[in-house]
């Protein structure tokens, strides 16, 4: 469920860091565990929802929304957003039969020690699903639409960020900041509150990987040629190229209203001095082979 937030912490690019994991750490597994199926969706259905380090309770979800999280966002076990959400863009899922679109299971596992929601809804969840659902997954690279980010006519309009003036997420303790005290300005950071975007000390490659995965409509490649980090700013009406993009405190509910500002592809090159150019390149697709419903335990 997508919950509006003023204040997003992003911690690093989840395509990047998926596909860069390093082999060296064995991951780690579950003690025990559950999986039994959801007759009837309760009321209030949340995903895992335990904060018990070392226990994961997963409230009736489809197979499909368990792969999504394993093998996309949560795939190296970290939350790589503030909050990860099932508005955002993911990797679309090809494949296996109807019924992961619809059954739905409960799981109560217990891993052997310690661990985060993070790590137990990623690649713990992938042992598992391998394991207890004959899940077989793989990986593909297509050519598909993208859109190319590029610097417009007149040169980027950017504010730029000296190196080593921001402050890396992990080495920040919120905790600690005293009453009205001002915080450093963070690595990575986004901010989105009404109808604006702010990408933080950023660099061009992690803004498209931003616009790609919670604002755009298909995946945003880096052709600017921009170096260093810079202060993305940029205020937009939400259209239908922009379905990942929503607005705090807005309604869901609510019919949508006429646009009251520019385009996003207006306001990149008015207000930032780039372009999005709808172009070809390479998607990646997760592609089901074979899985199966897992016998009760």
């Amino acid at each position: 469920m997508r919950m509006a937030i003023p204040l997003l912490i992003v911690a690093g690019t989840p395509g990047l860091a998926l596909r860069a994991q390093s082999p060296a750490a064995a991951t780690p597994k579950f003690e025990v565990a559950s999986v039994k199926p959801c007759k009837e969706v309760p009321a209030g259905r949340g995903g895992g929802g335990d904060p018990s380090p070392g226990r994961l309770h997963v409230n009736c979800e489809t197979v499909k929304d368990l792969i999504r999280d394993a093998y996309d966002l949560l795939a190296n076990g970290e939350m790589w957003r503030g909050m990860i959400t099932r508005n955002s863009r993911t990797v679309p899922i090809e494949g296996g039969p109807s019924w992961i679109n619809s059954d739905r299971y409960y799981i109560d596992a217990k891993a052997e020690g310690p661990q985060t929601q993070e790590m137990m809804r990623g690649p713990m969840m992938r042992t598992l699903l391998e394991d207890r659902f004959k899940l077989k997954i793989r990986r593909e690279t297509r050519e598909g639409p993208v859109y190319e980010l590029k610097v417009a006519q007149g040169g980027p309009r950017l504010e730029p960020v000296e190196p080593g003036s921001c402050t890396p997420i992990k080495d920040f303790d919120w905790r600690k900041l005293a009453p009205g005290q001002k915080p450093p300005l963070i690595c990575d950071g986004a901010m989105v509150q009404n109808g604006k975007l702010a990408f933080l000390a950023m660099s061009s490659a992690d803004f498209c990987q931003n616009l790609t995965w919670d604002v755009l409509d298909r995946p945003v490649i880096d052709k600017t040629g921009l170096t260093g980090r810079f202060n993305f700013r940029i205020e937009f009406a939400p259209d239908a190229a922009t379905p990942f993009f929503h607005s705090a405190g807005a309604d869901p509910t609510l019919a949508p209203t006429e646009p009251a500002g520019p385009s996003i592809f207006t306001a990149l090159q008015q207000q930032l001095g780039l372009k999005l150019e709808r172009a070809t390149g390479p998607v990646e697709f997760l592609v089901i082979d074979h899985v199966e419903k897992p016998s009760e335990n």
